[in-house]
């Protein structure tokens, strides 16, 4: 319509500045011509998945681990610093200048390691080390669960290599079962004190970042495995995934890491989340899992937000909600750009807003279709 009102428009301008237009024929200055439109913006319909959301309130940090636990009676000569990532095969403390080795393993050293003694899981635990390690090269290629003499002449070559005298056996104490590697928390003792069995010398987590979220009955439902966002204080967005869920603690844990973490709310979110400030007391935790772990920093105890999907949709096709256009009769349509280039309407049938997208199903809407946006 606006293009036939524009030709009407000209002749009657031509015919109140006639003179202009007949210096124009007659040789003169030629008369600038009308800017042509932009072109309409456009975007790609798609097939995509697209969930509503609730923001919660939850705290960034490192995963817990069984505690660090000595079992050797004389004197801390070396502790690792506050931060220290220790692996297995590396030294968790020293007594009397000898290490307390790392080792994987689900189940915490009992007894002394020696030739003769009863098969188990610390002795297969042992050999699983010492294989992955390399000690055992060319005398285990599996941990048996038996201590043997192969075992024994790996645990000499270990020995060796970690300075302590060559017997074949391990004291008890002198390696240390965890299941991961460790970060090492605030120490709660220092070099030159005595060291007796059972001390704690310094708090540990894992060196694997997560978020906890107390759940209640006013949040959704999250099952393990799903997709969640995590907002930082810095308002910047990064995915993680919901890994556990659990009882919530009956009272907060106490002496709790001095971490450099800061704490902050986001004052920003999706138009399709609305903040929440949990209104019922915890009945479960959820932990969750970064995708990307170097996003989040290196803080303990940050008080982020964590958006939870309140509904989700998958494979179906959405466009931007800016391309949406209210039908005088009601409902929608979408403005649809055709392969000569001529923009044709059609009504749509529209399902869940999200991220600023919106699901739509109508006539020649398929993934690739170019629909007109606003600007």
């Amino acid at each position: 319509m606006k293009r036939a009102l524009a030709v009407p428009a000209l002749l009657t301008a031509a015919a109140v500045t006639g003179a202009v237009v007949t210096v124009a024929v007659r040789g003169g200055a030629a008369a600038p011509a009308a800017a042509a439109p932009p072109p309409p913006a456009t975007a790609t319909v798609v097939r995509t998945n697209l969930a509503t959301t609730v923001l919660t309130e939850g705290t960034l940090g490192y995963a817990p681990t069984p505690p660090v636990v000595n079992q050797i009676a004389g004197t801390y000569t070396w502790l690792p610093p506050a931060g220290s990532r220790i692996r297995a095969g590396r030294a968790l403390l020293r007594v009397d200048n000898l290490p307390v080795v790392l080792m994987r393993g689900s189940t915490p050293a009992w007894r002394p390691f020696a030739l003769g003694m009863t098969a188990g899981p610390d002795v297969r635990e042992l050999q699983a080390n010492l294989i992955a390690l390399g000690y055992a090269a060319g005398l285990l290629s599996a941990p048996t669960g038996q201590f043997d003499l192969p075992t024994l002449y790996a645990v000499e070559r270990w020995q060796l290599a970690n300075g302590y005298a060559v017997t074949g056996e391990i004291a008890l104490g002198q390696v240390v079962f965890l299941p991961s590697a460790i970060r090492v928390g605030a120490q709660n003792a220092a070099p030159g004190q005595a060291a007796t069995p059972g001390q704690q010398p310094y708090q540990a987590t894992t060196d694997q970042r997560t978020v906890t979220v107390p759940l209640n009955p006013d949040l959704p439902t999250v099952r393990s495995g799903e997709a969640v966002s995590i907002v930082l204080p810095s308002n910047a967005t990064t995915p993680g995934t919901a890994v556990a869920i659990g009882p919530a603690p009956a009272a907060p844990p106490s002496g709790s890491s001095s971490g450099s973490g800061s704490s902050g709310n986001s004052g920003s979110a999706d138009a399709s989340a609305g903040s929440t400030t949990p209104s019922a007391a915890a009945t479960d935790m959820l932990t969750v899992r970064p995708d990307r772990p170097g996003a989040t920093g290196t803080g303990d105890g940050v008080a982020v937000q964590v958006s939870l999907p309140t509904q989700s949709v998958s494979g179906v096709l959405a466009v931007p909600v800016t391309a949406l256009l209210a039908l005088s009769g009601g409902g929608y349509g979408v403005e649809i750009v055709t392969a000569s280039g001529a923009d044709r309407l059609v009504g749509v049938q529209t399902g869940i807003f999200a991220g600023g997208q919106v699901a739509i199903r109508g006539p020649g809407i398929a993934p690739g279709t170019k629909v007109v946006v606003a600007q």
